[in-house]
């Protein structure tokens, strides 16, 4: 499968656009996965803001269709694990012709740093925000909440994999990127 340069946007509930960032795939994972790489230094832009460094190392997004989110799982640059950030979200949209994956982030999210516990962050913010979403929605976003934790404890994929089997497929592929061997060519 080509490497390709998509475009990833989070929205808010009800899709308003939030941040976008460059990423490179797909690469076929289990399940239904979609694999895109960010290359080191990604500048995601926060829509209606200035843009800012997001992931300062490479890292890998992981899109399932019906999960109930999507994690990133990124590494240092010594190479050693860095952690894993999942965006509790909606279905993902995944379009090849325009390239590009649309997601509805549902506010909740999940950090692990390095060999950390998992920790649940933006409660605050979810709690505020889902007045305005329907039931359905709010329940939905619980649900795929405890399904990410249970997941990460359980060490269900991408997380039953050793941890470097993700750092070596990522470093060649950045180095691909790098090298300009992806749809279009050119600058990374």
């Amino acid at each position: 499968m080509a490497i390709e340069r998509y475009t990833l946007t989070s929205y808010k509930y009800p899709w308003t656009p939030h941040r976008r960032w460059p990423a490179y795939g797909p690469v076929q994972g289990e399940e239904g996965c979609l694999l895109f790489a960010r290359p080191r230094d990604v500048w995601m832009e926060y829509v209606g803001q200035e843009k800012g460094i997001f992931f300062a190392e490479p890292s890998w997004d992981f899109v399932w269709p019906a999960r109930g989110y999507k994690l990133a799982i990124w590494f240092e640059a010594d190479g050693s694990f860095g952690g894993l950030y999942g965006d509790i979200c909606m279905a993902p949209k995944v379009n090849r012709l325009t390239r590009r994956v649309d997601f509805l982030d549902l506010d909740l999210d999940v950090v692990v740093r390095g060999n950390g516990p998992p920790e649940v962050v933006d409660r605050d913010e979810f709690e505020e925000r889902r007045q305005g979403y329907p039931a359905s929605l709010a329940a939905f976003a619980e649900g795929a909440l405890e399904r990410l934790l249970g997941d990460i404890k359980a060490g269900v994929y991408p997380l039953d994999r050793p941890l470097d089997v993700w750092r070596q497929m990522l470093t060649a592929t950045v180095a691909r990127i790098a090298a300009g061997e992806f749809e279009g060519g050119g600058e990374a």
